[in-house]
Formats: structure tokens, sequence, C-alpha cells
């Protein structure tokens, strides 16, 4: 009988025990564990300036992280590396970022505040209080544009891998700076599309009441005293709401821009109802009262009154007073010559009778 099986058998149990299982590493490796395997196995130049880490498939943690790392001896400057399995390895030179896709810049290790497990334990947390329900996650981080601050984004994966949650967390701080959420179930909206509920869309007005019943979106009146965020009740039918000028048909009153319409005020020398008519002033923008204030203006003349049968027109105002035109002068008389007297012919010359006789000739 072989005595050393016995105890083969109970060092490899205690070895088993030691030792987690391949499925256990392969689920639990942190950006933290990956960045170290890296480090160690191409030394600590590799991850001193990286500018991003990605890893897809975590249940919570994913099995394997590509890590995009600066290497000033490549041609783009960069260089990739993986990590998974308890391992890392070489992923080559990289050649698809530059010069089109830069990155938003790099980070070291000690840079990285919000491992991942703490990221994923904070979007678990938002995914409750958004009552949505996911099977894996995507993990990326990287550094907020223009800024030295990290970011985490998770994206929330159904078991078909559809996007049902997009969260942004501070890699510095933990804070969440944005979710998104993508509801395709009985919260969906009336028309068979999925609901989609962003923290930083304008208003907040497609946030539902309540996450667990039909989608019931809020309907908000800007510019009136109904409390943001409360539900509009419907008008009891038989009841017609009075239309304002100017207001569109359908219109809530209040709900308008703010404008409203003022009256101009009226113009010199036109009498308004409710206002004084015109009153002429003198140079000094003083006015001018009693009987000065006509001298030197003749009055319009009247006008000619046409009998027409009544009419219920508003009356024309009141005439601007003429201005005097004067008068041009009468034209002179043409002086004419007196008419001259008819020739009478004589009777004892032969001829024309019409004809005047010559002059005598001079001798």
């Amino acid at each position: 009988m072989n005595k050393s099986a016995p105890l083969f058998t109970a060092l490899a149990a205690a070895i088993l025990s030691v030792v987690p299982s391949a499925e256990a590493q392969r689920t639990n490796l942190s950006a933290r564990d990956a960045l170290g395997l890296v480090s160690t196995q191409f030394g600590p130049q590799a991850t001193q300036w990286i500018a991003e880490m990605r890893a897809q498939g975590g249940i919570p943690q994913p099995s394997d992280w590509q890590v995009l790392a600066y290497d000033q001896r490549a041609p783009k400057l960069l260089y990739r590396f993986w990590a998974g399995g308890g391992r890392a390895g070489d992923g080559g030179v990289d050649d698809l970022r530059y010069p089109d896709d830069v990155p938003f810049g790099y980070f070291g290790v000690s840079q990285i505040s919000v491992d991942s497990v703490a990221a994923f334990t904070i979007a678990e947390g938002e995914a409750r209080k958004a009552r949505m329900a996911f099977d894996s996650c995507d993990y990326l981080l990287r550094l907020r544009e223009y800024s030295t601050e990290l970011v985490w984004r998770l994206e929330l994966l159904d078991a078909s891998r559809r996007l049902v949650g997009k969260l942004y967390i501070s890699g510095n701080t933990g804070e969440v700076l944005r979710t998104i959420w993508v509801y395709r179930d009985q919260r969906a909206r009336p028309d068979g599309q999925p609901l989609i509920v962003d923290s930083m869309a304008p208003g907040g007005t497609t946030t539902p009441i309540d996450l667990t019943g039909a989608y019931a979106p809020t309907a908000t009146m800007p510019n009136s005293a109904i409390a943001p965020g409360s539900v509009i009740p419907p008008m009891p039918s038989g009841i017609v709401t009075p239309q304002i000028p100017g207001q569109i048909p359908g219109q809530v009153p209040g709900s308008m821009t703010g404008i409203q319409s003022v009256p101009l005020p009226p113009a010199p020398g036109v009498a308004v109802a409710g206002n004084a008519p015109y009153a002429p002033v003198d140079a000094n923008g003083r006015p001018m009262t009693g009987p000065s204030v006509g001298d030197g203006i003749p009055s319009p003349p009247p006008l000619r009154q046409t009998p027409s049968a009544p009419s219920t027109a508003i009356p024309a105002p009141p005439a601007p007073p003429a201005t005097v035109v004067p008068t041009a002068p009468a034209p002179k008389p043409v002086m004419t010559s007196p008419p001259k007297p008819p020739i009478t012919p004589s009777a004892g010359g032969g001829g024309d009778s019409e004809r005047i006789p010559p002059p005598p000739i001079p001798r």
C-alpha cells in the first residue's frame, strides 16, 4: 500500500484551498491588478503614463484589460498591453489613434483614487435607485477632456448585451457626474420606443414619476404659478377656455414667453379717447394759451357737409390747420390798338376800289 498517496491528496487539497480558482481569477481582475501585472512583466516605465484602460464583460469585474500607454519610441507615440488570467502580454504598437483620435491626456497609477471595484459599487447603487436590472458591465478609464481629473465610464448591459445604463463617475472623488437610463419594459414610451432618461437633459421633464409603473412623464408650465414637476389636470368637459387676443389656440394662459402687448402712445396732434388733444407750444416749449394762440395761424376752412346716410363708422380725427398759401397777383391788362376805319372807295376813279393809290412821285 502506498502511504504517500493520502499525503499527496491532503497537500493538493491544501494548495487548492489557498490558491483561488481560475474562474475566480478570471472574474476578479480590477484595474489596479491589471496595471500591476503589466508593470511586473514589462517594467514600471510601461505604466508610467497611461492614455486609457478598457475592459468588457465584467461580472462584476472583467476577465482582462486593454491598456493604452505612452511610448515616445513608437511612431505614433502609443503602445498596447493586455492583462488577464494572472499574466500580461504585449499588444504591439498602436497606429489607430494619432493623429486623428488623440487621447485626452495621460495619467499614472498613483492618480487612480477610485478603482474599478469601487466604481462598480457606485454604479450598482445608482441602478437600484433607478430600478434598472443589468447582467454585465463594460469599463473605460481616461482623463476628463481639458482636465486632470480621471473619469470612469461604465456601460451596463442586459443579457442580450443591449445598453440599459451609462454612468460617468469621477475617478478622483467617486462623484456621479452623469447617468443615462434606457427603459424598454412596461415603462417604455407609448409609441413603443424605449424611454431614455438623461440626468443632464434640459429641464429634466423626461423623468418618470413612478419607475415601477407605466410611462408617465411630468408636465411643467414655465412662467406660471404651478409648481415645477406637478401634473396639469385635464379640463372638465363642457368648459371652454376663453381665447385671449394674440394667444395661440390651445395654449395655456401664462405659458407664453411673458411678452405682453402694450398700447402705443398716441401720435402728436391726434385726439384719442381719454387723452387731451394736441396743444401748440412756443419756442421755449411752454403751452400757448389765450388769444395769442391763433396769431398768424389761420383757422382751417369749414368742411363741406354733404348729406349722406347715417353711418356707424368711427369719425375721422380733425384735420390739421391748413397752411396759408399767398395768392398770385392779378395779370396786367394787355394794351390793344383801336380798330382802323374801313376804306371807302372813291366814286371818280377806275380800278379796284380796295386798292390805295400810291403817293405822288416828287419832281
